[in-house]
């Protein structure tokens, strides 16, 4: 396998045949049929032309997502899971870890370069505009490399030292938070070109530097709760400085971060009705359908097996699967993955939680727990046209989640794991409020996967279940689930003293039962 981290000469080369960016910018963007130096700096395209590639790595549109995130982050959060027994049923989904490099290696491949190149062109210094929102863009992806495996190499990346030594978690994340600050302050002084410069490159805003502004505030939110238990300090100070800059946050479905998909089809769509890989987890039909949610038959499709026809059935996570053929038929991904032209990266819906949950700790979020709470659950169902269920759902003191039988083997069979309901009752416990707020937080989250099992892995919530089937062979505990991706074989091959630094900085051993910094365990107040 090649080196995608370290030889930065073979990556470009690389980047060059793939047509993604390289470290000759001027050379790889001149046309041979007339196009000049001058034309491209004129119109931008020297620099521009690589955000798209910045955009599309985020959730990876084409490529290998289904290795990347479906068979792990979207497994792990119980949102969906293959009835394909991939190899002998010993894979991610029974703990057995074969899936793990592909994150690690599509963000040093494809997001990482581009940053590199610009600091060595001083992009920074002839395009600041431009730098401050690759920034944004790395960020959104890099901290779901660090939230996969730990502590990574991030500022030393590009070093040309024997040794590549990692960050530490913390020291990634206090990053995160300097450069966000970099970022907005310029973004923000270009705040009055609307749609600017960017336009033609902007796959989610068509140029419009106040809605980037407003990601990047969002982001920070994001990043400060995920910080909360084990950094709070830090993290009330980032998440305040999030809500009180001067252009806010996400807070209408109009300005959510969603990437145009362009040609492509959305790749859940071909791993469930291409491929027939991907299936309803359990988990989802026991939530959903306790709840009687009206977005259960938007995320999903019937099973068209003769036993459950009809019925919004799936497969329990981490199962004995004799053959594809037992459980291809249950429910599958919903039909607007067919016709959809974005990929989710960050909602408004989203951000009302984070509020709801930075207030609940006692953080200025601009309002309570409660409103935000409430915004939260109108705003996801707002997001797909469901805006007159609110009324009934959200004062749904009653309904919990719904036991769960499958048809072709009572070993999978579960009780509900929680009795939280959904109606907000400010008389609850502060853990019973936080498991309110996560749960609904998950299923508006959905389809990413990657961002509800990270804060799934924070809070405990909502109560999954745990797998039938375990073959790690003691190294990840059942009942505490898994909590980390492995790195990558070839980190051992080629950096084998920078990873034993970065397993020093992990603080145990290199399998998925090991915490990452900011997952503490435990209670969260």
């Amino acid at each position: 396998m090649i080196d995608k981290t370290y030889n930065i000469l073979l990556i470009f080369a690389l980047l060059v045949t793939l047509g993604g960016c390289t470290g000759t910018f001027e050379d790889t963007n001149t046309n041979p049929y007339g196009v000049t130096k001058e034309d491209l700096m004129q119109d931008y395209m020297n620099v521009g032309s690589y955000f798209p590639q910045l955009q599309q790595f985020i959730y990876t549109i084409y490529g290998d997502l289904q290795v990347e995130q479906n068979l792990t982050g979207d497994a792990f959060a119980q949102y969906m899971v293959t009835p394909t027994p991939f190899m002998s049923n010993r894979n991610n989904l029974t703990y057995k870890f074969v899936w793990y490099s592909n994150r690690w290696n599509n963000d040093y491949a494809n997001v990482m370069p581009v940053i590199f190149n610009f600091q060595g062109l001083k992009i920074d210094k002839q395009y600041p505009n431009f730098y401050a929102w690759a920034t944004v863009l790395k960020i959104f992806s890099m901290h779901r490399v660090t939230d996969d495996y730990g502590p990574i190499i991030y500022s030393n990346y590009g070093s040309s030292d024997a040794i590549i030594n990692y960050d530490s978690q913390q020291k990634v994340y206090y990053s995160f938070f300097s450069e966000l600050d970099s970022a907005i302050n310029k973004l923000s002084s270009y705040a009055g070109q609307s749609t600017g410069v960017f336009k033609k490159f902007d796959l989610v805003y068509g140029g419009n530097v106040v809605k980037w502004i407003k990601a990047a505030n969002s982001l920070r939110l994001r990043l400060a709760l995920r910080i909360s238990k084990v950094d709070p300090a830090k993290a009330k100070l980032e998440g305040e400085k999030a809500v009180s800059q001067t252009y806010g946050l996400i807070e209408d479905n109009s300005d959510n971060f969603m990437v145009a998909l362009n040609s492509y089809t959305h790749p859940l769509w071909t791993f469930s009705n291409g491929w027939s890989d991907c299936r309803m987890c359990a988990t989802m039909g026991s939530i959903l359908g306790g709840y009687k949610d009206p977005r259960l038959p938007i995320y999903f499709s019937p099973a068209t097996d003769v036993s459950i026809a009809g019925k919004y059935v799936g497969i329990r996570q981490g199962i004995d699967i004799p053959s594809k053929s037992t459980y291809v038929d249950f429910a599958s991904v919903g039909s607007m993955y067919e016709t959809t032209k974005y990929v989710q990266i960050m909602t408004a819906a989203e951000v009302a939680f984070l509020r709801a949950e930075g207030a609940l700790r006692g953080w200025n979020m601009g309002g309570t727990a409660a409103y935000f709470y409430k915004q939260g659950i109108d705003l996801s169902l707002s997001q797909y046209g469901l805006s007159s269920n609110y009324p009934v759902y959200s004062n749904d003191s009653t309904s919990t989640f719904a036991s769960y039988v499958d048809p072709k083997n009572s070993t999978n069979n579960f009780a509900p794991s929680s009795n939280i309901t959904i109606k907000w009752d400010e008389s609850a416990t502060q853990e019973q409020k936080l498991e309110r707020i996560i749960t609904q937080k998950w299923i508006a989250l959905f389809p990413d996967g990657q961002e509800a099992w990270s804060e799934f892995r924070r809070t405990g919530y909502p109560k999954l279940l745990p797998v039938v089937v375990n073959y790690s062979g003691g190294t990840i505990s059942t009942k505490d689930f898994v909590r980390r991706t492995p790195y990558p074989d070839d980190e051992y091959l080629t950096n084998p003293d920078g990873i034993a630094g970065g397993l020093l900085l992990l603080g145990g051993p290199d399998t998925g039962g090991t915490r990452v910094w900011w997952d503490t365990g435990g209670a969260n107040f």
